[in-house]
């Protein structure tokens, strides 16, 4: 499926995204609720992408449904915050080459430790359709933001 260019993250919140944030992803649940779950991400300058398992849930919901959104706060400062909205594109990860990414940026390892034996790996990557970025009182100076 082809995809159209995604829509730009303002290069005021893109530090967000090459920090090693935490994102919380929405996606349908088969009964058409939503469901939230953190995920650790990559951004290329153009696309965020995350990992998962082929057993897990967020993978049922995006290959039923492939409309997604993400917020991603500021990993010391939650006032600031990007969100992304649009679908996802689901890639085989055989061999293992994003997870290890994954790995080397979030902690320091080549291969990423935790798969059970069998675990199916997939890259999602976020075609964003809508950004939003708000400049958000205090977002500079957040109240009891951690060091």
């Amino acid at each position: 499926m082809d995809h159209p260019p995604s829509t730009p993250v303002p290069a005021s919140h893109q530090d967000i995204l090459v920090d090693r944030p935490t994102g919380h992803l929405a996606t349908i649940r088969p009964d058409g609720r939503l469901s939230v779950n953190p995920v650790s991400l990559l951004w290329d300058g153009e696309h965020v992408r995350f990992s998962t398992v082929k057993s897990r849930q967020k993978y049922r919901n995006l290959v039923a449904d492939p409309r997604c959104a993400i917020s991603v706060p500021h990993r010391n400062n939650p006032n600031r915050y990007v969100e992304l909205r649009g679908v996802a594109e689901l890639q085989d990860d055989t061999d293992r080459r994003f997870i290890d990414a994954i790995a080397r940026h979030y902690m320091g390892v080549d291969v990423y430790p935790f798969d059970p034996p069998g675990a199916q790996r997939v890259t999602v990557t976020i075609h964003a359709e809508q950004v939003s970025a708000p400049e958000i009182p205090l977002a500079d100076d957040s109240p009891g933001a951690p060091d």
